[in-house]
């Protein structure tokens, strides 16, 4: 946020510097994953578990960040209600 000039650099120096399963599975079998949105496309490399080509050639199915362990959008929802209560 706010320096978009060095984008590029941070990407080339993160590269290989990313969650996956396998690395949360190491690291806790009960893992849970958070982002604070938003999520940027170019940034978030998502790990494809398989491709289900007998039910449709675009279903994918991800591991991290859309996966069954992930807290992504209920965090976000408990986020909205917080702000709507600031504002009241």
């Amino acid at each position: 946020m706010g320096q978009e000039a060095e984008k590029a650099q941070r990407l080339k120096d993160f590269a290989g510097y990313q969650v996956t399963e396998a690395l949360c599975r190491e690291a806790n079998p009960n893992w849970q994953f958070l982002h604070c949105l938003p999520r940027k496309k170019d940034e978030v490399d998502d790990e494809v578990c398989e491709t289900l080509l007998f039910i449709s050639p675009v279903l994918i199915v991800y591991k991290v960040f859309y996966g069954p362990r992930s807290l992504v959008f209920p965090e976000s929802d408990n986020r909205k209600w917080t702000i709507m209560a600031a504002f009241e």
